[in-house]
């Protein structure tokens, strides 16, 4: 009769209690650091992504020869570029060209983009994307990581036919 009242009573302790709320949060805490970690990585590559998409942009309004009325009379365009204004925001540029290869006249396409919580931490020569001839002036590329981090970064790299890479780096 003891036996049955025993197995009625048998619960768990306070130590079996202990370790397996220890476990649990022990898991859950490697669980969230992982999930932070690829959040932020996915955070990354959004903002490497805008910038791409970008590039393609004002390639793409290069090769079409997109607003060339626009440029001053005696001017013609020349291509549309890239430009970093600051760590965290870029513009993109149409550029026309005075025809005895001189100087050259420069028109904001709107609006600036900002990348909050991130920075270009490169200063990198304009990305130069040639009207009709296509390519671009001088290869380049860009880092791209979160403000105030050493690493994870991401590299968009633009060759000099053009071509637009993005690789990541630890």
């Amino acid at each position: 009769m003891e036996s049955k009242t025993a197995l009625k009573n048998r619960g768990f302790t306070l130590i079996e209690l202990l370790v397996s709320l220890l476990v649990i949060s022990i898991l859950v805490s490697l669980g969230y650091a992982n999930f932070r970690k690829y959040a932020q990585k996915q955070a990354l590559w959004a903002v490497a992504r805008q910038i791409e998409g970008d590039l393609r942009l004002a390639q793409s309004y290069a090769m079409s020869g997109k607003d060339a009325s626009n440029c001053n009379t005696g001017t013609y365009l020349y291509g549309y570029q890239l430009v970093k204004v600051d760590n965290s925001s870029y513009k993109i540029q149409r550029v026309c060209r005075n025809p005895d290869g001189g100087s050259f006249t420069f028109n904001d396409v709107p609006p600036v983009r900002y990348i909050s919580g991130f920075e270009i931490y490169n200063s990198f020569s304009p990305v130069l994307f040639r009207s009709v001839v296509g390519g671009v002036d001088s290869a380049t590329s860009i880092n791209i990581r979160r403000i105030s981090t050493t690493s994870p970064y991401i590299l968009v790299n633009v060759s000099l036919t053009g071509a637009i890479s993005l690789s990541y780096n630890e």
